[in-house]
């Protein structure tokens, strides 16, 4: 469960609350730093989920409320009666994390004064909210008044983008609310039977039939509303029961009679258009190498586009001056990012851990002291509310001059997380409250997927090799070197509307997932007779369930087009095959030697014939003859 982002209802656990669940000696104290410290019990949950209930420590610097004041000019215990006869008023919204000590900590509080309706042990549904002429983000969809919601919600398009909310649970939600700002009512929408969400879009949800009615006079008493929450509503358990039952008796207004044939026809033509606007991208792409004088085939750059938008981490490797960090600026360029959109930072021999890329705590000083490659500040800033919808590019030149692992140790874990899971902690939470800079640098950052990580490699007596865990992570791409013949200088063209900076929105439409996360049968089948082959060798070779998933999500994200230089699946399942799975492959010749030999009963190239209905591969078979000469020739392959 995403708690980071969700918004929660709390009022303030009891005494013997906390001292029940051995969660300490009271429901306030004072803490070592001077600070009052007192737990919220949370009373809101989301549809359709059991009642959990879940204490959370809350901290009084962090709650910046002028009505509930920390007279600490007490004496303590008459500090903490004075503070908690305060806290019993109110309500608390909020969300939380988790510290090193595996606590629930609050950030992010609201307060509103407690209602009348309220009774210990009372409990309240979480249920989405869209409110007339509020978006929820500064791009969302705008509804003036009830009638152009529900006839959004007629033509099967998409609603509202959802905040604050788990959307994990939005199958046990048959309905919303509507807030009307002018006559102040709200409105049950819903009798909904399924959902698609997409980040970027919003909600679409799937119904036979649409039923709608106003709030009941009596139940306006029994919700929790907060000023400025434009996205979600507390309502009170018992109300929730009266709606769920008045929502199945009400007559429908309206019957779903859209074909399912006509909603794939819309949507096929739909994408049809985001696929023609992609391939104009790439020309432009390449337009805009040519134009700095740099020259990389098609070929690298369809790989290289596709492997950015599918991939957490792309990796460029290749004899040095082959163009890897022009490669980067090129696309940068393209996606008309500026200097804030895009941040090169050169990789440094000396670096050991991540403090040397992230920051460190200066526990003299008490101050937060991030790195000076400025790659902190670029994530905070990236995460910034309004620029959620900007996209940044951030390439990390001659990342092998020192170890990977030590100084990405942290984001090799972090990029393989849901969006929302990808937090980077700064320090720990001890500091949190102690520190001179803490409210310029939190203890934790969010990185969006708004950013993407490129690395550029030369390989050489001076770097160092990856480990697995780094290949199990990246999408390794060697550029082709283009024939000197072949360069030619000239006038290039590109259409003038392609010269601007491309939006987080826009770039993401080019995005798909693949369902169910998994390759056509020929293709699994193969991967799993290859594991078996390397596992055969050492235990520590194979296949992992996570490359097959991004194998299958780079080949759905291939550019569809009817050019002839566009890659074709066959063709990219061989490019996938090399960059995923063969820069794996390295070991001594007793280990490894008989995977390549054309006699052996077991060998990749019987496995490449065997399969040839999958792909003919072309770069796989070269690059197991180059692996089989260093083996002859060393004794080994990298």
């Amino acid at each position: 469960m995403r708690t980071e982002v969700i918004d929660w209802l709390g009022i303030l656990a009891t005494k013997e609350e906390i001292t029940d669940n051995n969660l300490g000696r009271s429901n306030c104290i004072v803490n070592k730093w001077d600070t009052l410290q007192f737990y919220i019990k949370v009373i809101s949950r989301m549809p359709g989920q059991a009642s959990n209930t879940q204490y959370v420590i809350c901290f009084s610097n962090r709650l910046d409320n002028e009505a509930i004041i920390d007279n600490q000019a007490y004496d303590e215990d008459v500090r903490v009666n004075d503070y908690v006869k305060q806290l019993k008023n109110y309500f608390f919204r909020f969300n939380y994390e988790v510290n090193q000590a595996g606590f629930f900590v609050a950030k992010n509080i609201d307060v509103i004064s407690l209602s009348e309706a309220y009774y210990p042990g009372k409990g309240y549904t979480t249920i989405p909210m869209i409110v007339s002429k509020h978006p929820v983000y500064h791009n969302d969809t705008v509804y003036d008044n009830y009638e152009q919601l529900e006839q959004t919600l007629k033509e099967g398009m998409y609603v509202s983008k959802l905040n604050k909310y788990n959307t994990t649970d939005l199958e046990n939600i048959p309905y919303i609310l509507f807030h009307d700002t002018e006559t102040l009512e709200y409105r049950i929408v819903g009798n909904f039977t399924g959902f698609e969400y997409d980040p970027m879009k919003g909600i679409h949800y799937e119904f036979s039939e649409l039923k709608s009615f106003l709030f009941e006079e009596d139940w306006y008493d029994d919700v929790v509303s907060f000023e400025g929450n434009h996205s979600l509503l507390y309502v009170g358990d018992y109300v929730h029961k009266k709606i769920m039952t008045k929502l199945d008796e009400s007559e429908p207004i309206a019957v779903n009679e859209m074909e399912d044939t006509s909603v794939e026809e819309n949507e096929k033509a739909i994408w049809e258009d985001v696929q023609d606007s992609e391939w104009e991208f790439i020309e432009h792409f390449e337009a805009v190498a040519k134009k700095d004088g740099l020259f990389y085939t098609k070929r690298d750059l369809i790989n290289f586009h596709t492997a950015v938008k599918s991939s957490s981490l792309v990796i460029l490797s290749g004899l040095s001056g082959t163009g890897k960090s022009q490669l980067v600026q090129c696309y940068a360029k393209a996606l008309g990012l500026g200097d804030e959109g895009f941040h090169m930072i050169p990789v440094r021999p000396n670096w050991n851990d991540d403090s040397d890329l992230i920051g460190f705590v200066d526990s003299m000083h008490m101050v937060y002291r991030p790195s000076d490659t400025g790659f902190i500040n670029t994530l905070m800033e990236a995460c910034q509310e309004r620029n959620k919808n900007k996209l940044y590019l951030i390439c990390f030149d001659e990342m092998n001059l020192a170890r990977v692992e030590h100084y990405f140790s942290q984001f090799l874990s972090i990029l393989e997380m849901p969006e929302k899971s990808r937090i980077l902690r700064l320090y720990s939470s001890e500091y949190g409250s102690r520190l001179y800079n803490s409210d310029k640098y939190k203890q934790t950052v969010e990185i969006g997927n708004n950013i993407r990580f490129i690395g550029t490699v030369n390989i050489d007596e001076s770097t160092f090799h990856f480990s697995d865990k780094v290949f199990d992570r990246a999408n390794v791409i060697k550029l082709d070197i283009v024939p000197y013949t072949d360069w030619k200088t000239g006038e290039v063209s590109t259409k003038a509307s392609y010269f601007k900076e491309w939006t987080y929105e826009e770039y993401q439409k080019w995005v798909r997932l693949p369902k169910d996360n998994i390759l056509l049968d020929q293709e699994r089948e193969f991967i799993w007779r290859v594991h078996e082959l390397l596992n055969s060798c050492g235990k520590n070779l194979g296949v992992g369930p996570r490359i097959l998933k991004q194998i299958a999500k780079y080949l759905v994200n291939l550019p569809s087009s009817d050019n002839k230089e566009n890659i074709s699946r066959r063709e990219g399942f061989d490019i996938q095959f090399v960059q995923r799975i063969m820069t794996k492959i390295r070991g001594q010749r007793e280990q490894l030697y008989t995977i390549f030999e054309d006699e052996a009963e077991n060998s990749l190239l019987k496995l490449f014939d065997e399969y040839s209905d999958v792909s003919d591969f072309v770069e796989s078979k070269k690059v197991v003859d180059i692996k089989k000469q260093e083996i002859k020739d060393y004794g080994y392959t990298l």
